[in-house]
């Protein structure tokens, strides 16, 4: 798919050089093939020097086009190859506008730009040029489909997409693109009929409209503010010209004005009372930006600035500027936004809206429940893992302080009970580990206090967990979902330690007592535990989905943890059967006889591995629903 857009763009671009190479000697000869020099004949004629100023005009905007289109900018190179057709039509103008109009993916429009190439310019174009033409329309007719429109009253207006195409009966079908499409049919003194019809790519749709007279009814006059004859368009249909008096349904219209050189004005609300006039003015502005808003569902409200505009698609003129943009049906989210559009664009607004699960339609309205799988990788953090070193460090005591962190990664099963909500169950592995270094004081043997001010330690806590959970989830293409999670998880708890232990040892017994002082590293191995960690925590969820099967969310979880107890033990050769972190101390240094000292056997306090502790885990998972 990528390299074929970048392949027909490459075509486009092609085109638009070989055209351009080609416009010299088309803007030389007028449309109608009379000779260069016919117009040099007669410089004192008035039309032959209007046709030149035309031409020129023409050639110039011709030019402007092609650069627009070398970079790339379809919608303003499309303006001006239009414009230049206007003023003097040729076959590189019209060849070109069909191309810009098949990048904006307005193939139907495209299409008549084709054959009115070919009704124009058919004789002219040798055998590669009507080739290419040929394949372009056959191409896109796989694109563009027909509505045949009949009514059962004649000079009925007829009305796609917001568009006047005609009144009945219509000459021929309509050509559009492949979708949905709004078709309306209107007559004054008559109840419209609106529908919603969809065509594929070389299909035919028919449509029949039967008018009912109106049984209630009034009188809408619709006025210029400055007296200019406009073309008066009510939902959407030509009605005439300003000032104008008809006859509507009672209820609320669309009025708005249009003239040439985009003269017109915005959509306004026009209400009719039955048996009474109402008077609208209007004052018309130069409307320098288009509009065009693609909702779905494809009967959706449209208000643009407050003003109800129909339903269905809609395209219209608009003041360059920032426009409020409402879209809405019956049993979805309404979307609202400021669009700001630029002078001189044409912009689309696309609309999907989200399904309103809290409504009623949707209770298990084509829903199945079914299995879903999901996988989920995440980081964890927390303040601390709640045992004695944590809290240790919450009284200042610690000189560096690596707060908990990890990972925590997993499978999910789960069953869709309704729309919104499911059950689940969720198997996956789980580690955090913390690390500082503090301050601690060790029991000596009879009174004496040994102290470490680099005591390093660290904690590790990892192991399978299981989770059950239910969720609720809101929205489809972009669901919201909220879990709550219980379970537990059981790890094994592994602590280490490190210190330089000092003190002093004191002996007595001669003139005077002897004091040294000493300092000795301690490394106390210990036992790794394993414990259970009952857990609770809430989690909300926001992702996309990728058609009906896959999507992908973001989401945080706030954990808390439960531990049970998980006193910390040592596995020296002096622990004693309660497993005390004990050692023994060896030969830290000599008296002045030369006499060893020997501190004996050091103590660490008794000391919890964990305690409560709360984790924050965002993630990243994936679901596939069976």
């Amino acid at each position: 798919m990528r390299f074929s857009r970048v392949a027909w763009r490459l075509i486009v671009l092609a085109a638009v050089a070989l055209a351009l190479a080609s416009s010299r000697g088309t803007f030389a000869q007028p449309a109608g093939g009379a000779p260069a020099g016919a117009a040099s004949a007669a410089p004192a004629d008035p039309a032959a020097g209007e046709l030149e100023r035309r031409k020129e005009e023409a050639k110039q905007r011709f030019l402007r086009g092609t650069e627009l289109a070398a970079n790339e900018e379809w919608d303003a190179a499309l303006a001006e190859f239009l414009a230049s057709r206007e003023l003097f039509p040729t076959r590189v103008a019209l060849k070109n506008a069909a191309l810009m109009l098949r990048q904006l993916k307005r193939y139907a429009e495209s299409m008549e730009m084709y054959r009115e190439l070919l009704a124009r310019f058919g004789e002219g174009l040798d055998a590669a040029e009507r080739k290419v033409v040929d394949d372009a329309v056959v191409q896109l007719q796989t694109f563009v489909g027909e509505l045949a429109v009949e009514s059962d009253q004649r000079d009925a207006t007829v009305v796609v997409d917001g568009q006047d195409r005609g009144t009945t009966p219509l000459a021929a079908p309509l050509a559009v693109n492949a979708g949905t499409h709004s078709v309306r049919v209107l007559k004054e003194g008559f109840i419209g009929h609106e529908e919603q019809v969809l065509v594929a790519g070389g299909q035919k749709k028919v449509v029949r409209a039967k008018l009912r007279p109106l049984a209630r009814s009034g009188r809408l006059v619709v006025k210029e503010a400055t007296g200019k004859a406009l073309e008066v368009v009510v939902d959407g249909a030509v009605v005439g010209k300003t000032p104008w008096t008809g006859t509507l349904s009672v209820g609320t219209h669309t009025v708005f004005l249009t003239g040439p050189n985009d003269e017109g004005t915005p959509p306004s609300a026009a209400t009719v009372s039955e048996n009474h006039t109402s008077t609208l003015t209007l004052r018309a502005t130069v409307l320098d930006a288009k509009l065009r808003i693609e909702p779905t569902p494809s009967n959706a409200r449209i208000d643009v600035d407050g003003v109800q505009i129909g339903n269905g698609v809609w395209e219209g003129g608009l003041k360059s500027g920032s426009h409020k943009i409402e879209v809405s049906a019956p049993g979805f989210l309404a979307y609202r936004k400021d669009v700001r559009i630029q002078a001189g664009q044409r912009e689309v607004l696309r609309v999907v809206l989200e399904r309103d699960l809290s409504d009623p339609r949707w209770k298990d309205r084509a829903f199945q429940p079914h299995l879903f799988a999901e996988a989920v990788v995440g980081g964890a953090w927390g303040p601390t893992l709640g045992g004695a070193a944590g809290a240790a460090c919450g009284r200042g005591e610690c000189s560096e302080h690596a707060q908990p962190t990890g990972f925590l990664a997993g499978a999910r099963g789960g069953y869709q009970i309704s729309t919104g909500l499911a059950a689940e169950v969720f198997l996956g592995w789980l580690r955090l580990q913390e690390s500082m270094t503090r301050t601690v004081v060790a029991d000596g043997e009879s009174t004496r206090t040994y102290l470490s001010e680099d005591y390093e330690d660290s904690t590790t806590v990892q192991g399978p967990m299981l989770g059950l959970s239910a969720s609720y989830q809101f929205f489809e293409t972009t669901p919201l979902l909220f879990r709550v999670w219980a379970g537990a998880s059981r790890v094994s708890a592994a602590t280490e330690n490190s210190g330089t232990y000092q003190g002093e040892m004191v002996r007595t017994g001669g003139a005077r007592a002897e004091v040294v002082r000493f300092q000795q590293g301690i490394s106390i191995p210990e036992e790794t535990q394993q414990v259970w960690m009952p857990l609770v925590a809430p989690e909300v969820r926001f992702g996309y989905r990728f058609g009906k099967r896959f999507a992908l969310d973001l989401g945080v979880g706030f954990f808390a943890f439960f531990p049970g107890d998980a006193l910390r033990r040592g596995r020296t050769s002096l622990s004693n059967d309660e497993g005390e972190r004990v050692d023994a101390f060896g030969v830290a240094g000599t008296f002045l006889d030369g006499e060893p000292v020997r501190p004996g056997t050091l103590q660490l306090p008794r000391e919890k591995a964990l305690g409560t502790f709360f984790a924050i885990v965002p993630s990243l998972g994936g679901r596939f629903d069976f």
